[in-house]
């Protein structure tokens, strides 16, 4: 009975810590997103055809 309940409480442990590194690995991305389109306006539009005309 109390093996039981000690595996129990270890998988809802493993749980949780699964579930806390996903919810950091998330936010991490979701910063670097952030930064990325905070950087957009800063760089030049793609050539509109295609091809480069300064080329």
């Amino acid at each position: 009975m109390v093996e039981n309940i000690m595996g129990m409480q270890m998988a809802q442990l493993q749980t949780n810590y699964t579930f806390g590194l996903m919810k950091m690995s998330m936010e991490g991305m979701e910063s670097q997103a952030q930064q990325m389109l905070e950087m957009l306006p800063s760089m030049p539009a793609p050539a509109q055809y295609g091809f480069d005309v300064w080329a």
